[in-house]
C-alpha cells in the first residue's frame, strides 16, 4: 500500500508497453541477443529474435545458449507483465527442448506466457517458432518471486 509521500509503483505491463512504444530505452541484453518485444498483454509476450554472427559456436551453428536465453527472457517478461515493476523475481530452473536448429539472419518469433503463479513461485512456458510457424525450441521455467536482488 502506498502512502501519500511515496510515488505509485508502475506495473511491469505498463513498463513493457512503454518499451514497445519506444518511450523507454531497450535493455542492453536485447541488443546483445538481437531480440525485441513486439506485443504484450498481462501474462503473455511476443518477441522477435534474429541471431547473427555473434551467436555462432565454433562449428558455425547458432549456439543453443541463444535459444535458451531467448526462451528464459520471454518467460521472465511474461511473468514481469503480471508484477509490479519493482518486484524482484529470478529463474530457479530452465528446461529447454531443442527441435530444429536456428540459422543466423533469420527472424524468429519467441513467445512466453504464464502457466501458473502463486505469491512466491511462477511456472512459465515459452517457444521459438521459425518464419513458417514451425517449432524450433520450447522451454518451461520456474521463477521465485519476491527474492531480494543482490
Amino acid at each position: 500500500m502506498n502512502d501519500v509521500t511515496s510515488p505509485p509503483v508502475a506495473s511491469g505491463l505498463r513498463v513493457l508497453h512503454a518499451l514497445i512504444r519506444g518511450e523507454l530505452p531497450a535493455p542492453p541484453i536485447g541488443e546483445t541477443m538481437g531480440l525485441r518485444a513486439i506485443q504484450v498483454e498481462a501474462g503473455s509476450i511476443a518477441l522477435e529474435g534474429r541471431p547473427d554472427q555473434r551467436h555462432l559456436n565454433p562449428a558455425g551453428a547458432v549456439h543453443g545458449g541463444f535459444a535458451a536465453t531467448c526462451l528464459d527472457g520471454a518467460a521472465a517478461l511474461a511473468l514481469f507483465s503480471t508484477l509490479e515493476a519493482d518486484m524482484p523475481h529470478s529463474t530457479v530452473d530452465l528446461n529447454v527442448k531443442y527441435v530444429r536448429p536456428l540459422r543466423p539472419g533469420e527472424v524468429y518469433r519467441v513467445r512466453g506466457w504464464v502457466v501458473e503463479r502463486t505469491r512466491s513461485l511462477a511456472i512459465c512456458d515459452a517457444h521459438i517458432l521459425d518464419g513458417q510457424g514451425k517449432l524450433c525450441a520450447k522451454a518451461t521455467t520456474t521463477f521465485v518471486i519476491g527474492v531480494p536482488r543482490a
